[in-house]
């Protein structure tokens, strides 16, 4: 028989055949699902890595057939079994989830994983020896654990970077298979830092107060503003995290750096983290205790939505209008404005539109997309018209609030020519009506705002409603 033909291939599991970690991926499942065990999991983790694969098992069961595949590697493993080596999956995942996934590829003759013992190092290698029982092996891994394993196997293939271990198990690699690296763009899509524009929202009592120009209420709402947007890129990462089983399913939301492996769980686990505590802890140092607060009651609420809010129909929608308004609240209370009514009135309100408007634009895309991802949102497809009156309806109680506002003597107390207002109605009207022509088009794709600073006639719209609170009817 031909010697390399008689040589068994092993293959690790995490970060080599996957583009992900399965325990990472369990952790995951385990916070979009069962949250309250998170109180219990580091007793778990106490008792050791054994007991918390199987406590885990116990309690979710991750979705193996969306988890990211290394193509090369899966290619290079189906030509060596069709060649007539026998492949194994040599693993420190939990035995019984790694044989579904060895089902799923159907290229493996047998699956070793952790059961009684944590197979990994030189632990994996011993049970490895036992079932090749005398016959020589090669393996693909891909970090430092499996240097025992490359120094015993006559072929070894590493996933990623060679020269790292090269020195260490003292001879060359038979072959490698590149991993993916995030670029600027991959960090860039994973922050959201395209809606950090969303936090403009904290100058508007600075706007609205003519004290765009006072240092330091704009000091304070600059940094309010900073610190608000590190902690919602913390919360977009976290969104992103539990949603990686549904964004693996969508044609387009498969490509983003979690839900393609690009960036890994643990990494947007880290991002999570480092945000929150960097975002709130500076909240809690820069800005009045007040502002701080609020700050930390955004989080909470988007937590809170992230974990289940966002699939309770009308609930969402309050949500979202009032994280909005909660930015301006913020603004407010870290520039030492004062918020009235009117804009609070106003701002929940108006951005209760918006979110309805949101809405109906991805509902308007569910008439094209695949009927399994309907299931992940809180509307469907009959909803349409319920959420278009919604919207149009509350937009036009923003209007009437603003008029009601133009004629108060607030307004005259604050403008030398208040009449000189009544020009934001229609240009909001023109806007209003524009987006959600848009959305019935199927042509709105993403957040209102952030598609508004993509769009020369909203950008122009905005501009001149600032013009007119800010200089034309001061």
């Amino acid at each position: 028989m031909d010697t390399h033909t008689a040589r068994i291939l092993a293959v690790d599991l995490d970060g080599t055949l996957l583009g992900t970690d399965v325990l990472w991926e369990a952790l995951t499942e385990l916070v979009r699902r069962k949250p309250y065990l998170l109180l219990v999991a580091p007793f778990a983790a106490l008792r050791g890595r054994v007991h918390f694969k199987h406590w885990l098992a116990r309690h979710v069961q991750p979705d193996f057939d969306s988890l990211p595949i290394n193509k090369p590697v899966a290619d290079f493993v189906r030509s060596a079994k069709r060649n007539g080596q026998m492949v194994v999956l040599a693993t420190a995942a939990f035995e019984p989830w790694a044989q579904q996934i060895a089902d799923r590829l159907g290229c493996f003759d047998t699956v070793i994983g952790t059961d009684m013992v944590n197979l990994s190092g030189k632990r994996k290698l011993e049970r490895l020896r036992s079932v090749c029982d005398g016959r020589a092996f090669d393996y693909i891994g891909d970090r430092g654990v499996d240097i025992p394993l490359w120094q015993a196997a006559t072929d070894a293939f590493i996933v990623g970077n060679a020269a790292r271990y090269q020195r260490r198990i003292g001879k060359a690699f038979s072959g490698t298979f590149s991993s993916p690296r995030p670029t600027l763009r991959d960090w860039y899509s994973l922050l959201r830092i395209e809606q950090w524009s969303k936090n403009l929202l904290v100058f508007a009592p600075l706007l609205l107060a003519h004290k765009l120009l006072d240092s330091a209420a704009l000091g304070g709402a600059v940094a309010a503003a900073l610190m608000l947007s590190i902690v919602a890129s913390a919360l977009y990462v976290f969104n992103d995290l539990l949603d990686v089983p549904t964004d693996r399913q969508h044609p387009t939301k498969r490509l983003r750096p979690l839900a393609s492996g690009t960036i890994s769980l643990p990494i947007g686990w880290l991002c999570v983290m480092l945000g929150l505590c960097i975002g709130l802890g500076g909240a809690f140092i820069a800005l009045p205790a007040t502002a701080a607060e609020l700050v930390a009651l955004y989080a909470a609420a988007s937590i809170g939505y992230s974990l289940a809010l966002k699939r309770q129909p009308i609930m969402d929608i309050l949500v979202l209008g009032g994280l909005y308004t909660l930015r301006i609240l913020i603004g407010g209370s870290a520039s030492n404005t004062e918020v009235s009514a009117w804009l609070l009135g106003f701002s929940l309100v108006f951005f209760a539109s918006l979110a309805l408007l949101k809405r109906h634009s991805e509902v308007v895309q569910l008439q094209h997309t695949a009927d399994i991802l309907a299931s992940s949102r809180p509307y469907s497809v009959r909803d349409e018209q319920f959420l278009f009156t919604a919207g149009i309806a509350t937009a036009v109680m923003a209007v009437v609030i603003l008029i009601v506002y133009v004629t108060s003597d607030r307004a005259r107390a604050l403008y030398a020519h208040p009449d000189r207002l009544w020009f934001i109605l229609p240009l909001l009207l023109f806007w209003i009506l524009r987006m959600w022509r848009l959305s019935l088009h199927n042509r709105l794709r993403g957040d209102p705002l952030t598609v508004s600073l993509r769009d020369p006639a909203s950008i122009a719209t905005g501009a001149a409603i600032i013009a007119l609170v800010e200089f034309i009817a001061r």
